[in-house]
């Protein structure tokens, strides 16, 4: 009798134990799925951000911009100096 008692409160302890692992568990997995959907939020406003630029074009200003910032050029008769002084 004591021993099927044992084997009862064992059982019981192990239930509770794993219990409480899997509600950790789902919440860790929760809180990364929250963070995941925010993420595929921001990827789909970018999405349609640059869906919208695709189907009116880039303008000549846009052009002009993103080859100054991104590659270095100059417009002509401009001149780009970088600042040296802080290396």
């Amino acid at each position: 009798m004591i021993l099927i008692r044992a084997a009862v409160v064992v059982f019981l302890l192990y239930a509770v134990v794993n219990v409480v692992n899997l509600r950790t568990q789902i919440k860790s997995k929760r809180d990364e799925l929250a963070s995941l959907t925010l993420r595929v939020e921001e990827y789909q406003k970018a999405n349609e951000t640059l869906r919208q630029e695709m189907q009116s074009g880039i303008s000549e200003e846009d052009i002009g911009e993103m080859a100054r910032t991104e590659l270095g050029y100059a417009e002509p008769g401009e001149r780009i100096f970088e600042d040296t002084s802080s290396r």
